[in-house]
């Protein structure tokens, strides 16, 4: 009964019934702070094997730091609502401007900070009696100055929500209460030193005392030289050294995503047509020049090495699957305005309805154009509406689709830029329907078709 094995499993099932506990005080909401503090107050006793009996001990400790626990996890709430929503700002205003590159970078540094208190303030509620100023402040210093517990302690609940969301769900039985447990005996020696130095502090041994007590002239910056003052700088300094370094980092990388941050004019796909680099730039670089934009600033986002089938046993038809995805993706997000593609991916695109009324969006945005491509213009057939799953289902049943034809592309294979390209067979290009830029994808097509093959 006192041995290894059956004591490791005692403490497990400890941790499962403080789990329980905690759970349960924590429903109201506003006890997770007095329930947090009290799972620690027992955590810390079973890692110094002092448990005694476990339920009345959490409870005498979750009565005892109610008021105080609270204000500390109301405190926490709110402070974790307004970095929420900073997050969800910061997220979907990227890349904006240097100011918010530098509050992206400040962001993260008070998450860190924030993460810190919250892993160490219940904890040191539960064996220390001081203000709640106190406690925050605590709570960062130590955390900074055990850098290395920290990370432990943040791993341990990181591999916890791991495995109760990706991997083994009922697992979250253990959940806080092991957790808790864990970084109790990682705490248990960091405490007790906490422990020594408030009791130092108590009975009023001053720096002066303290040093004669100890025979030795306590040390400072000016007392160090060479590599011995660098390692008293990172000894003392490591965290603020840490975070410093992750600000300029992130500030860095903002600035730079900022600087160099590019426009897209035009998404242009290329479907079952493989491309050089010289037409890759044709399609991208070339177009820029021809409208006269900025190179530096604006960008066409090109799709290469897409490639489009629909019969499972087809060579490739994994390639195909991935493929199809990226363009329904791109699709839905409208990232995707042009494509150039061959007769077996033409059909594909006009059957699903990806691409528009190409006589009808001529007409009423470039006559001119209309005039100059109308014998170009390739009809084909759109799927409005058929029974393919009842097929599926029941392959007796007959296959029926309601279906409507119009021109949905323009034959682009005697334009002299593709002849230049030298590409075999028929090439399409169509501008996709939900395409929030199709005055920029007609004037890509008038670039692409200006000059004809006689």
């Amino acid at each position: 009964m006192e041995g290894p094995v059956m004591q490791f499993i005692t403490k497990l099932v400890y941790s499962v019934w403080l789990n329980i506990l905690w759970f349960i005080c924590c429903l109201p909401v506003f006890t997770v702070g007095a329930s947090t503090t009290a799972l620690f107050y027992v955590s810390l006793k079973i890692a110094k094997n002092e448990e005694g009996n476990l339920t009345k001990s959490f409870f005498h400790s979750f009565k005892e730091n109610f008021r105080q626990a609270t204000i500390i996890w109301l405190i926490l709430f709110g402070v974790g609502i307004v970095l929420g929503i900073d997050a969800y700002v910061f997220y979907h205003m990227r890349f904006e401007s240097v100011l918010w590159a530098l509050g992206t970078a400040v962001f993260v540094v008070a998450l860190a900070a924030y993460g810190i208190i919250w892993m160490y303030i219940f904890p040191l509620q539960a064996r220390f009696d001081n203000t709640i100023r106190a406690m925050f402040k605590n709570s960062l210093m130590i955390g900074m100055r055990f850098l290395l517990c920290t990370v432990l302690m943040a791993l341990i609940y990181f591999i916890m929500a791991v495995v109760v969301i990706r991997v083994f769900t009922p697992a979250i039985i253990f959940g806080e209460g092991l957790c808790a447990l864990l970084c109790s005996y990682l705490l248990s020696n960091i405490l007790l030193l906490c422990e020594e130095k408030t009791e130092e502090g108590r009975g009023g041994i001053s720096p002066a005392q303290e040093t004669l007590k100890s025979g030795e002239r306590k040390w400072s910056l000016k007392d160090v030289h060479g590599r011995e003052k660098i390692g008293y700088i990172w000894e003392y300094y490591k965290l603020p050294i840490v975070a410093a370094g992750i600000f300029l980092y992130v500030a860095g990388y903002m600035i730079y995503g900022s600087a160099t941050h590019k426009d897209t004019i035009l998404y242009t796909a290329l479907v079952n047509v493989s491309a050089g680099e010289a037409f890759a730039e044709e399609l991208s670089i070339g177009f820029l020049d021809y409208t006269g934009a900025d190179a530096g600033k604006e960008e066409v986002g090109l799709y290469k090495e897409l490639y489009l089938v629909e019969e499972p046993e087809a060579m490739n038809h994994e390639y195909a699957y991935a493929s199809n995805t990226k363009i329904v993706a791109a699709i839905a997000g409208n990232t995707m305005d042009v494509v150039l593609m061959d007769q077996r991916a033409f059909d594909i695109f006009s059957n699903r309805g990806y691409l528009c009324n190409m006589e009808q969006l001529l007409t009423q945005k470039a006559p001119d154009l209309y005039e100059e491509l109308w014998s170009c213009l390739v009809s084909n057939k759109v799927i409005l509406e058929d029974n393919s799953v009842d097929v599926q289902l029941d392959p007796s049943v007959s296959y029926m689709a309601v279906t409507d034809e119009y021109p949905m592309a323009v034959d682009v294979s005697h334009s002299a830029l593709m002849e230049k390209e030298g590409l075999n067979g028929t090439l399409y290009l169509g501008i996709i329907s939900n395409s929030p830029r199709v005055d920029m994808a007609i004037t890509y097509l008038q670039y692409l078709t200006e000059t004809y093959s006689q």
